[in-house]
C-alpha cells in the first residue's frame, strides 16, 4: 500500500473464464458484489469497480482484467471511485 497516497498499487491481471463470466453478468468476481461505478472508458472499453473497489478493464468481448483496489465511497444511493 502507497501510505502516502492511501492507494493500493496497481495490479494487471487477465481474469480466468469463469471470472470474466461473473463480471459480465453483473457480479464481482473478486468480493461477489453486484454494485458497480463507472470511470473512464473509450471506444468499447471502461474501467469499472465494484463497491468494494475491486477495478476491472471491461471491453466485452474480449477477456476483462482485474486492475487492483481503488476508493470507493458511498453516498446515499451513489457511489463515488478515484480511478
Amino acid at each position: 500500500m502507497n501510505s502516502s497516497m492511501g492507494e493500493l498499487t496497481p495490479v494487471m491481471e487477465k481474469l480466468t473464464p469463469e471470472e470474466d463470466a461473473l463480471l459480465k453478468s453483473g457480479e464481482c468476481p473478486k468480493c461477489h458484489s453486484k454494485h458497480f461505478v463507472q470511470g473512464p472508458q473509450g471506444g468499447h472499453a471502461l474501467n469499472i469497480a465494484c463497491e468494494n473497489g475491486h477495478r476491472f478493464w471491461f471491453a466485452p468481448p474480449f477477456t476483462s482484467e482485474y486492475q487492483g483496489q481503488i476508493r470507493v465511497e458511498r453516498h446515499g444511493d451513489t457511489l463515488e471511485a478515484w480511478f
